[in-house]
């Protein structure tokens, strides 16, 4: 405490105008996936936006945008964007719906980049008739009368 007091005095180190360790603004990082862009097998870009919040502000605010290319990476090589979009559900925290994210497959030959289609699978429901269960129900009461009927018959004579 001594020299503490003593570098106030002097003016030593500019304590004056020190914040004398001050806790640093805590941010809250999340980032946002954008786009991802396959140029090949082993290659793709992944175009991603950083948002940042300070824990006073509930507000996002975008910080920095960034563009990484990935090698070899088995997340973002695989053409079947339904595969993965589910791993990145799954097991990578962005900010936002990754539905929202747009895949686009480079062409070498026209050097122009095309949209990856997801293939969405139509479930066929099958429609059982309503009437044939009704019947199936309604012979089958009819049949548990009739036995019943016979049973008893036969035991009175």
């Amino acid at each position: 405490m001594k020299y503490f007091e003593k570098s106030i005095v002097e003016d030593s180190y500019n304590t004056n105008y020190s914040n004398l360790g001050v806790l640093p603004e805590r941010y809250v990082t999340n980032s946002k996936l954008d786009s991802v862009i396959i140029i090949d097998d082993k290659k793709s870009i992944i175009v991603t936006s950083t948002f940042c919040k300070t824990r006073r502000s509930e507000t996002p605010e975008k910080w920095k945008p960034g563009r990484d290319t990935v090698y070899n990476h088995a997340v973002f090589s695989n053409e079947n964007i339904d595969n993965v979009k589910k791993v990145l559900k799954e097991n990578y925290n962005f900010q936002n719906d990754i539905d929202s994210t747009v895949f686009l497959k480079y062409d070498k030959k026209t050097k122009t980049y095309k949209p990856i289609s997801t293939k969405k699978t139509i479930k066929k429901a099958e429609v059982n008739s309503f009437k044939s269960k009704e019947e199936m129900m309604y012979l089958f009461v009819i049949s548990i009368a009739v036995l019943a009927s016979i049973f008893i018959y036969r035991k009175n004579h």
